[in-house]
């Protein structure tokens, strides 16, 4: 049981832990509002990713192939990730240079943001359709009841482990932030989010052509 559920948080961990968008907005989320803002990112993240590994499990994979919906995927993610870089550019000249300074942050819109980049990102999307998918389909395959449940929390705790730890390094590492390391930082997330889009954008006109 015990290296069953391990095993689940392991396939949990090897997806949530290389640096992405959800990652970029998590800093920049939790940079201006603190714990609870970077906490919710995680938790709409962690929504849109089992939301696809419940499609890979159900057998619903070949529709990633279907071009429409993958060009309709790959636009709606290319759109996201610009404008998610934009505001996080715009931010990091609208702040306040004093870091006490109270920032309007709206609960819905940070998990929302987490789910949506979870959601309209190609790159996770083919990774829960791909590899993630068929490792948690073994992990789960020919398995008792018992085992499966062990695997399920095993993976659900390590993707609750990372959020929580990713959510707390942000919270801490905002307090040794000076204002201008304050800006900067938010400036870099905004341009990667930028990176991320464009290099998107790049891919899917590659494959058109």
């Amino acid at each position: 049981m015990l290296v069953t559920a391990l095993a689940g948080a392991a396939i949990a961990l090897s997806f949530a832990a290389p640096p992405g968008p959800v990652t970029m907005e998590t800093i920049r989320r939790g940079l201006r509002g603190g714990f609870g803002p970077a906490m919710r990112v995680q938790l709409g993240s962690i929504i849109g990713d089992m939301t696809w590994c419940s499609v890979a499990l159900l057998g619903l994979a070949p529709l990633a192939q279907v071009a429409w919906l993958r060009v309709a995927l790959g636009v709606s993610g290319v759109a996201l990730l610009v404008t998610l870089g934009g505001m996080g550019i715009r931010d990091s000249f609208k702040m306040p240079m004093a870091l006490t300074a109270p920032v309007t942050e709206t609960k819905s819109g940070s998990f929302r943001s987490g789910m949506a980049i979870s959601m309209a990102n190609p790159v996770a999307v083919g990774y829960w359709l791909s590899v993630g998918g068929a490792l948690v389909a073994a992990g789960v395959a020919g398995s008792t009841p018992a085992q499966t449940a062990s695997f399920v929390v095993g993976f659900l705790g390590g993707t609750f482990a990372w959020a929580f730890v990713m959510a707390l390094a942000v919270r801490w590492g905002k307090q040794l932030l000076t204002p201008l390391a304050f800006r900067a930082v938010t400036f870099v997330c905004g341009a990667a989010m930028l990176v991320f889009g464009f290099s998107l954008a790049s891919q899917m006109i590659g494959n058109l052509l």
